[in-house]
């Protein structure tokens, strides 16, 4: 086996380029399975690829992270190709040891990574380059594509100086560029991938095409927890273009010639099904469960603050409470939603008897690659996944069961490439849903309004155990009870706990995780205090918040961009909100016209801090799709169980906003010196409280359920 040094040094000798793995070794390289380094090759003729470590499912990383290599390694951008990754120990994220595409995390833990690996070559480049002139390195540099000495007025393409700088000792802590001297982080730039998704010729994961390939399609129970009994295999043999059809752990797997013949027979397949374990699976009795165990204090475990610190203390909080003058409680409730991405689940797998190579779309490359490895018998080493680009992920593709399954479904056809696609209803069928929550928030205020305690109880099913993450004995599950009162609102007495009620209904990660839920409870609760303490809701954040200077800023920003206190005519609205959390803070101003019910949503004002931003026009759609994702489900997201299954199985029963519905949305980035933070999900918490809020301006009344339309309101 050569070692990695010899990979890279044997790769220029054939190329003449260079090919650079900075900070982590690759392994898939150093066995000789990887045709170019970790994450930059420079071509002799001055042409630079850079791979992106991490899954472009729309949030921008595809360019956001090369951006960051090659400005400071002082690229032509325009002379820039991006690649994509392949599940490789090499893209191994530094602080979380995982190579994954999840928590916003993508420019937050791989800016200083793509940094490092940008100035190391840079360096590299520089003293090639000073050795061939026989000049000092300090006075060269790099820019645009270019090595520069200025004092002999000579020049060259980095091409020219890639072998020999291939040739000198990676720099283990290169000096990275003041910000004052980037020319591509700050700045909006063409996406690279733009063209092709203009042309069609992006592949996303349902694009794939493989020689010989065989199509397949499920069969499956649409209940949500059940077990294949039987199924006959002529019936499926019988239908036109059908190669074969078999069992699979979550069904039966029908192959043949297309998509829609698979899909046809499938349908017409005599199977039959045990769905006895989702018998208890029916939304009215599980929302008894959870209104129930709002009073089980026996079962209740006690969360720790968000941001660190010992488990809240129930007994000095309900204290705090009890002794207050005035004392109120609110109980507001969350439904199941499904992820509902455009593109459905889809992969494509060929298994032969010394590897397998598998093409999906998916947010966990490195599990996913171990699933390959297990259902195959074969080396990890000899398992290969390339990542397609994702149409839509928002934590559905975080979710590795459609990768089990290709691979299960080409085990049995070895050789043949087997692309396996989801329908639209199985996708909304067998998601992993945002699981459904009510909470119940207590409070005591003393005769000034000032907060003297508050308790708020979550109820559902937990996502943490379904994920099988490590528990903490004695404590909350963080996905369930993280932030549902934000630490950063300065009060006494807080406490957060949570009672379990499991169903088999299975549940997962949905866009910006627990602040989905309790961006809503949390900031409804604010709000909730501010009117019965008769209090305006901008100025009870502002003084809770008076000690964190960055979102007192955030929010003076936001009252002035929004026209927060200009009177409004009679059925008008606004709202205010304030989240935080992926390193990034978010508030926002929504606006409403309510008519006998009927809401229409005219403006909603955004003011976003994600500290440095690479890519300021790609932050503020990030922000805005956030914005429309959140208020899409506030208005009209639900997935209701009837018999077992999901009621609401496609757009159709299911509807997202369209461009018609939509309102006017101001995008306002707030400069500011931070760390980087994620821009993809921040957004997404503050809307539906902030409607809530505009809604109870408008009409006295504050729904505290959502979506709006099961709290009796109708969509203009």
């Amino acid at each position: 086996m050569i070692s990695r040094r010899q990979f890279v040094q044997t790769g220029v000798a054939v190329t003449g380029g260079l090919m650079l793995n900075f900070g982590m070794e690759a392994s898939d390289a150093a066995d000789g399975g990887a045709s170019f380094g970790a994450y930059l090759e420079i071509a002799p003729d001055g042409t630079v690829f850079i791979t992106c470590p991490q899954s472009e499912m729309g949030q921008g990383v595809h360019d956001g992270l090369p951006k960051i290599l090659a400005d400071e390694l002082g690229a032509d951008w325009a002379r820039v190709v991006v690649r994509m990754p392949q599940a490789d120990d090499a893209f191994i994220n530094p602080i979380t040891k995982r190579h994954r595409t999840a928590n916003s995390e993508s420019t937050v833990v791989y800016f200083d990574v793509m940094r490092k690996a940008g100035a190391s070559a840079r360096e590299m480049l520089v003293a090639a380059a000073a050795s061939a002139w026989s000049v000092p390195s300090g006075e060269c540099k790099v820019t645009q594509g270019r090595v520069q000495h200025q004092a002999s007025a000579r020049s060259g393409s980095i091409g020219e100086f890639a072998a020999a700088a291939a040739r000198l000792p990676v720099p283990s802590a290169p000096t990275f560029k003041p910000a004052s001297e980037y020319t591509l982080i700050g700045r909006a730039t063409p996406r690279k991938d733009t063209p092709a998704k203009t042309d069609g010729t992006l592949v996303f994961g349902i694009d794939v095409r493989l020689p010989d390939m065989l199509y397949a399609a499920l069969r499956r129970s649409p209940a949500v927890a059940s077990k294949l009994v039987s199924f006959s295999r002529e019936s499926a043999l019988r239908q036109p273009g059908v190669v074969d059809a078999y069992a699979i752990s979550d069904g039966v797997a029908v192959l043949a010639n297309s998509t829609w013949h698979a899909r046809r027979a499938a349908e017409a397949l005599d199977a039959q099904f045990d769905d006895a374990p989702a018998n208890a699976v029916e939304s009215t009795a599980m929302h008894a469960k959870m209104t129930a165990a709002l009073d089980a204090d026996e079962r209740a475990l006690v969360s720790r603050p968000a941001f660190g610190g010992a488990p809240f203390d129930r007994n000095a909080t309900r204290a705090a409470i009890d002794a207050a003058p005035t004392r109120h409680e609110w109980v507001y409730e969350v439904p199941f939603l499904a992820h509902a991405a455009l593109e459905p689940l889809c992969a494509t797998a060929v298994v032969r008897p010394d590897s397998c190579e598998v093409w999906a779309p998916t947010q966990q490359p490195d599990r996913a690659r171990d699933a390959m490895a297990q259902i195959t018998g074969l080396p990890r080493a000899a398992c290969r996944l390339n990542v397609t680009f994702i149409g839509g992920g928002f934590g559905r593709k975080w979710e590795i069961d459609f990768v089990r399954q290709v691979v299960e479904i080409a085990k049995q056809r070895p050789g043949r490439p087997i692309k396996l696609t989801w329908t639209r209803e199985q996708d909304f069928a067998h998601d992993r849903y945002r699981p459904a929550h009510i909470v119940r928030t207590r409070v005591g205020t003393d005769r000034d309004g000032q907060i003297l305690g508050m308790h708020s109880r979550t109820t559902g099913i937990s996502m943490w155990k379904y994920q099988n993450r490590p528990t903490v004995p004695g404590l909350a599950d963080p996905f369930a009870s993280g932030l549902l009162i934000n630490d950063h609102y300065e009060f006494p007495n807080k406490c957060i706990d949570y009672v379990e009620t499991p169903d088999p209904v299975p549940v997962g990660t949905w866009r910006s995780v627990a602040q989905s839920m309790n961006g809503f409870f949390s900031e409804s609760a604010i709000d909730d205090v501010a009117h019965a303490t008769r209090q305006d809701p901008f100025a009870l954040r502002l003084r809770l918040l008076a000690k964190d200077e960055r979102a007192t800023k955030l929010l003076l920003a936001l009252r002035e961009k929004s026209d927060w206190g200009k009177r409004l005519p009679r059925g008008r609205g606004r709202g205010v909100a304030f989240t935080m959390g992926f390193d990034s803070y978010c508030a926002q101003v929504v606006e409403v016209t309510v008519k006998k019910n009927v809401v229409k949503v005219d403006r909603i004002v955004a003011v976003f801090d994600c500290g440095i931003v690479v890519d300021p026009h790609n932050v503020e759609a990030q922000v805005e799709g956030g914005i429309v994702w959140g208020l899409s489900a506030a208005l009209n997201g639900r997935i209701s169980f009837a018999n077992g299954a999901a009621v609401e199985t496609n757009f159709d029963s299911a509807p997202v906003l369209r461009l018609h519905e939509m309102p006017r949305i101001e995008v306002h980035l707030l400069p500011s010196g931070a760390k980087p933070g994620g821009a993809g999900e921040a957004s997404v918490p503050p809307v539906a409280s902030a409607l809530a809020g505009a809604i109870q301006m408008a009409t006295g009344q504050r729904p505290r359920r959502l979506p709006l339309t099961d709290a009796g309101y109708a969509l203009a």
